[in-house]
C-alpha cells in the first residue's frame, strides 16, 4: 500500500541544523496534493530549541511511501 506524506524540511539560515517534520499523511494522492497546495511550499520560521531560537528557511512537499501490512 502507498501513502502520501506531507513533509517539511527546515534548514537553519546561519548554521548547520536541519529539521524534518511529517505533517500529515493520506492514502489518496489527490487529497495529499490538494492539502499541500493549500499551504505555502516555501516559508521562513523560527524554531525554538534547547539552545535557543533558530531562524530557518523551510520547504514543504508530498512524499510517496510504501507501507507494508
Amino acid at each position: 500500500m502507498k501513502i502520501y506524506a506531507i513533509m517539511s524540511v527546515a534548514r537553519q539560515v546561519q548554521g548547520e541544523y536541519c529539521v524534518v517534520k511529517a505533517e500529515k499523511a493520506f492514502k489518496d494522492e489527490t487529497k495529499a496534493a490538494a492539502y499541500a497546495n493549500a499551504l505555502a511550499k516555501r516559508y521562513a520560521e523560527t524554531i525554538t530549541t534547547s539552545a535557543g531560537p533558530i531562524e530557518c528557511v523551510c520547504e514543504r512537499g508530498v512524499f510517496e511511501l510504501d507501507v507494508e501490512e
